[in-house]
C-alpha cells in the first residue's frame, strides 16, 4: 500500500512537472511572437512615418515614443494593482490576450494612418497594452517556473527570445525593403493578432487556481 501511494504521488508531481513545462514553453512562444512582432515594426516604424504621415518628422517619431514610454510608465502601477485585486490566474491569461489582440489591431490600423494625431493615439493606446502584456505575462511565467531549475529555464527563455528578436529584425530589414514600410507595420501586426491565440490554450490549466 506504502509503494502505491509513493507511486501516486511521483506520478502527482510528474504531471504537474509537465503541465508546468507546457506553460513555459507557450508563454515563451507567446512572448517571442509578440516582442519579436514588436522588433520586427520598428525596424521601420521611424522611415514609416517620416514617409507615410503627412508632414511628420524625426521629431514627430521621437515625441511619439515619448507618449509611448510615458503612458507605459503611469499605467503600470494601476495596472499592477488591478491584476492583484483579482483572484486566481484568468484575469491574467485573458489580460495577455486582449494586450496582444490589442497591440496588433492597433498597429495594422497604424498601417494605413496618414495624420500625425493618428500615430500619438496609438502610441498612447500601445504603451498601456504593453504595460498588460508585461504584467499579466510576468505573473504567469515567473509563477510556474520551477524552483530547482529557475537558472536554467531563464538562460533557455532568453536564448529563444534573443534568437527570435533578431530573426524577426532581420526579416523585417527584407520585408521594408522589397514590399515597404507599411507593409512591416501591417504583418507584425497580424503576427501579434495570431499570437493572441496562444494564452488563450492555457485556459484549462489555471481555471480554479
Amino acid at each position: 500500500m506504502e509503494i502505491n501511494k509513493n507511486e501516486l504521488e511521483a506520478a502527482k508531481l510528474s504531471v504537474a512537472i509537465l503541465k508546468k513545462s507546457h506553460i513555459i514553453k507557450t508563454l515563451t512562444a507567446n512572448d517571442v511572437l509578440f516582442w519579436g512582432s514588436d522588433a520586427f515594426i520598428s525596424v521601420a516604424l521611424a522611415l514609416f512615418v517620416t514617409t507615410f504621415i503627412e508632414g511628420a518628422t524625426i521629431l514627430n517619431v521621437g515625441i511619439a515614443l515619448m507618449i509611448h514610454r510615458v503612458t507605459g510608465a503611469l499605467a503600470s502601477m494601476p495596472v499592477g494593482r488591478w491584476f492583484d485585486r483579482q483572484k486566481g490566474y484568468m484575469d491574467e491569461v485573458l489580460g495577455l490576450s486582449v494586450a496582444c489582440l490589442g497591440a496588433g489591431v492597433v498597429y495594422f490600423a497604424l498601417s494605413f494612418g496618414t495624420q500625425i494625431w493618428q500615430l500619438y493615439v496609438a502610441m498612447f493606446c500601445l504603451g498601456i497594452l504593453s504595460v498588460v502584456n508585461l504584467s499579466s505575462w510576468r505573473i504567469l511565467f515567473y509563477s510556474n517556473v520551477e524552483q530547482t531549475q529557475f537558472g536554467q529555464t531563464i538562460g533557455v527563455y532568453q536564448t529563444m527570445f534573443s534568437l527570435g528578436i533578431g530573426l524577426f529584425m532581420a526579416i523585417a530589414g527584407f520585408t521594408g525593403e522589397r514590399f515597404g514600410y507599411d507593409r512591416v507595420l501591417m504583418i507584425g501586426g497580424l503576427l501579434m493578432i495570431v499570437g493572441s491565440a496562444l494564452p488563450l490554450l492555457l485556459r484549462d490549466y489555471f481555471k480554479g487556481k
